[in-house]
C-alpha cells in the first residue's frame, strides 16, 4: 500500500479474511463451476435415467475432497478482528 492511502478500518462484527484466503475461496468457487459445467447435460440424450457421467468415481472424490480441504483451510483462516487498545 502506497504512502497516501488510508487503510479503511474493518467493520465491527465483520469477519476478516486473508487475501491468500479469500483467494483460495475464489478459486474454489471456479472449480465448482467447472465442475457444474462437465456434470451439465450436453444434450437431450445425456439427461435421459440411463445416461452416465464420464467420470470415475475415485476422479469425482478426489476434486470433492480437494475443494472440501481448500475451504476448511479458508474458514480456518478467518478471524473475529481485535477491539481496539485503548
Amino acid at each position: 500500500m502506497s504512502k497516501g492511502t488510508a487503510r479503511p478500518d474493518a467493520a465491527s462484527g465483520c469477519y476478516q479474511l486473508p487475501e491468500e484466503a479469500h483467494l483460495a475461496l475464489a478459486q474454489t468457487r471456479d472449480r465448482l463451476h467447472l465442475l457444474a459445467r462437465l456434470a451439465a447435460p450436453r444434450s437431450t440424450q445425456d439427461d435421459l435415467p440411463g445416461a452416465e457421467l464420464p467420470l470415475k468415481p475415485a476422479a469425482l472424490a478426489h476434486c470433492f475432497q480437494e475443494l472440501a480441504e481448500r475451504l476448511d483451510h479458508s474458514l480456518a483462516e478467518a478471524r473475529w478482528p481485535e477491539p481496539p487498545k485503548t
